[in-house]
């Protein structure tokens, strides 16, 4: 007798379960090629891009200027290269242009589609926004008080993450946009707004920056790895790939034991023919050998066909994570370790479940095999309720449900993992929305914040003066120190517990920020003016219950010293409305209005996963419940046919044979919620090391009707498929002695 002739046999009697668990296999595959392939095209983009267009390592502000001479005498006493940058934001309408002079070292744009610059009535604009308003080359757009030509689009290594103001937490492509006229016309613009853009060549950054802060006075510092500009490709980039294979791991992990457990209950039916093979002299290796290839072939197969898929739709996969950026012309291609993993990894775990399986059950006796009884000890099920008055289709179901407790567990499984995967689609969604509709206004009051370009001491323009600026924790990140009055009315801080904060007592910080550092209240902690460099240590009086901003509250008297400034200066205005403040004056006007328009840009763009998160949840829940409920009729096809046999009609035995597991589908629902609350919170935790900013998980009610519809709609879909499998078991069946 040959072996090998059973696996065309076997395939064909068990093809059902077999496109099913290739089908998991697949699906559970698809999230990981996208993440991944994304991943990796976006940092190899970056990369080039960034070392071919020269992008800066820092820039600074001074409130001393520093003249060409003085550049070329620190160029030359410490090894740098610096370039002055000077731009103009002009509002037109609604629409802010950040109009750029040419820099000829540093922060090069490259021209994407068109042609550069020849005539002073010519424009070129940042692709972004031209892509999302619809605009062409050749287009006419007013700037200011000025009609330009469009002659081309461009991309700018220091502006990929198109951010209006340095502290927004997304993107701006709808009323923000950026542009370069000739530097002819940029004279006639006559904007002296500037900063300094800088490339070391030396390992003397705290050095240089001393020098420039004791001699010119240094008013910001933001160096590339704290530029969400530039740094967010990386670290998005990162993050794609390193939840791609949290993907890997964990998703075909839960499917793997679903298909696992389906497996060695097949390779369990089959102790007769095992116990049979055994008297004929095969030896235990041989046997596993002949039953890891029948579990070879889903992990081989779905594996196969993620692949062939994702070589396909690389570009597309790779596409999806693109939403983010200005638009990058990137070559999405799926790389070869991926991919061996991606069908070594299920194949294995298979084969070592069937491997595992055989050799348990060829430890039993070899006359129990013969006999089927090698797993008698399971069959005390079949007392339950035997002296109960309830009725057959209840007892029928809790003894399938209690006598196959594997059996009933792929099938929770099956509905659990469906329920997790389509609520955390929506969980994320809900959560961006929440962020922005509420946790936003936690900021405070407060509609306008104007960043002064220089220090006051007086304010004529109204609103509430208060000094802020950046220092850095002991992780080495950027957070604000906020120095303001204890009679701020646009500021109610409250601790954890809801209690009114007295600023003036000293140093608060928000709960985000805690978190990120790790502290609590009464630590001491140290923190470092990027400006100076200078180090010094607070006592942390307090935490406040905030985690939209990562900050230091404090008076303005503790924030001065903590500076060496002046007591009574400022650089900041709060304000509910709009203030007449000069142009000359103003560094960046933060509107809260723009925060909630980017949490809305975000739940926008989060659409397409959300939706792909659905898809794959159904595919999961309909394929591995149709696994389950499928192994339970073949199981019991004898018992099917006896049924017939009593007089039972089709209806009948549907209801008898398919509906036990009924109760695992809410179970299955309800055990999905905890954790993927626990997921979400997760999710937002790890975003907030990037975000600065932890949104609180929140899952809107239609989200769990939404879902409870689609799983339950995916569960009867597995059964109503498996109908026709019921209608096809012969009266005959249960005059058999034995089955297959």
């Amino acid at each position: 007798m040959k072996l090998n002739k059973r696996y065309a046999r076997s395939i064909k009697s068990n093809l059902s379960f077999y496109v099913s668990s290739t089908i998991l296999t697949i699906m559970t595959l698809f999230l990981f090629f996208m993440m991944n392939i994304a991943g990796k095209a976006i940092w190899e983009f970056g990369d080039k891009f960034f070392e071919t267009q020269q992008v800066e390592d820092a820039n600074f502000t001074t409130y001393l200027p520093i003249s060409e001479e003085e550049m070329q005498a620190l160029e030359g006493e410490y090894g740098v290269n610096i370039e002055k940058q000077y731009y103009s934001n002009i509002e037109t309408g609604e629409v802010t242009t950040r109009v750029f002079k040419k820099t000829k070292d540093i922060n090069l744009y490259s021209i994407t589609e068109g042609k550069d610059l020849e005539k002073n009535s010519d424009v070129i604009i940042s692709e972004g926004y031209a892509v999302h308003n619809k605009i062409d080359i050749g287009d006419e757009i007013t700037i200011g008080d000025k009609i330009y030509t469009i002659t081309g689009f461009f991309q700018r290594p220091d502006y990929l993450y198109m951010l209006q103001n340095e502290n927004d937490s997304y993107k701006n492509v709808t009323t923000f946009f950026l542009a370069y006229v000739t530097d002819e016309e940029y004279e006639r613009i006559g904007s002296e707004n500037s900063l300094y853009l800088i490339q070391y060549e030396k390992d003397n950054q705290a050095e240089f920056r001393k020098a420039v802060n004791e001699k010119y006075h240094m008013r910001t510092y933001l160096s590339a790895s704290e530029n969400m500009r530039i740094d967010m490709v990386k670290m998005q980039a990162e993050m794609f790939i390193a939840v791609s294979y949290i993907i890997l791991v964990i998703m075909p992990l839960i499917v793997v034991v679903l298909v696992s457990i389906v497996i060695n209950r097949k390779v369990k039916s089959e102790q007769r023919m095992i116990g049979t093979l055994t008297a004929l002299g095969y030896k235990k290796g041989k046997l596993m050998l002949h039953y890891a290839g029948f579990a070879m072939i889903p992990g081989l197969l779905g594996g196969a066909f993620a692949v062939l898929f994702a070589k396909i739709f690389a570009q597309p996969f790779g596409e999806v994570g693109l939403q983010d950026y200005e638009p990058m012309r990137i070559q999405c291609q799926l790389e070869v370790v991926p991919a061996i993993l991606s069908v070594v990894i299920p194949t294995i775990l298979y084969v070592l479940a069937a491997i595992n399986s055989v050799n348990k059950l060829l430890k039993k006796d070899t006359v129990l095999l013969l006999n089927g009884n090698a797993e008698s000890g399971e069959k005390g099920y079949r007392k339950l309720l035997v002296k109960s008055n309830v009725s057959f289709r209840v007892k029928y179901a809790l003894r399938s449900l209690v006598g196959n407790p594997s059996r009933s567990f792929v099938v929770f499984l099956g509905i659990f993992l469906g329920s997790y995967i389509v609520l955390l689609g929506y969980s994320l969604f809900d959560t961006m929305k929440y962020t922005q509709q509420n946790m936003i206004d936690e900021m405070g009051s407060f509609e306008y914040q104007y960043v002064l370009n220089e220090l006051v001491q007086d304010n004529e323009y109204g609103g509430e003066p208060i000094l802020m600026s950046v220092v850095e924790g002991s992780t080495g990140k950027q957070f604000s120190l906020i120095g303001t009055s204890d009679a701020n009315p646009y500021l109610d801080l409250k601790d954890i517990e809801g209690n009114h904060i007295n600023i003036s007592e000293g140093y608060y910080l928000t709960s985000v920020m805690a978190m990120l550092e790790g502290v609590e209240a009464g630590d001491v902690i140290t923190l470092c003016n990027p400006l100076t460099l200078e180090e010094y240590e607070i006592e942390v009086k307090g935490i406040v219950d905030q985690d939209m901003q990562s900050a230091v509250f404090t008076s303005r008297e503790n924030a001065a010293k903590l500076l060496g400034l002046e007591e009574d200066v400022s650089n900041v205005i709060m304000s509910d409305m709009e203030l007449d403040i000069p142009d000359s004056k103003v560094s960046e006007i933060i509107k809260k209005a723009d925060s909630k328009e980017q949490f809305d840009n975000i739940t926008n763009l989060m659409d397409v996963m959300i939706y792909c998160l659905i898809g794959i949840g159904a595919i999961i829940c309909i394929a591995s419940i149709y696994v389950a409920v499928n192994m339970l009729v073949t199981e019991n096809r004898s018992n099917i046919s006896m049924l017939k046999v009593l007089g039972y009609k089709e209806k009948q035995i549907n209801q008898i044979v398919l509906r036990v597991n009924h109760i695992l589908l809410p179970i299955g629902i309800l055990v999905s919620i905890p954790l993927v609350l626990a997921s979400t919170n997760w999710f937002m935790v790890f975003l907030a090391d990037f975000m600065g900013m932890l949104p609180k998980t929140y899952i809107a009610p239609k989200s769990f009707v939404y879902t409870i519809v689609l799983v339950c709609i995916s569960y009867f879909a597995s059964l109503f498929l498996l109908r026709r499998k019921v209608a096809k078991v012969d009266m005959v069946e249960s005059l058999k002695g034995n089955r297959e």
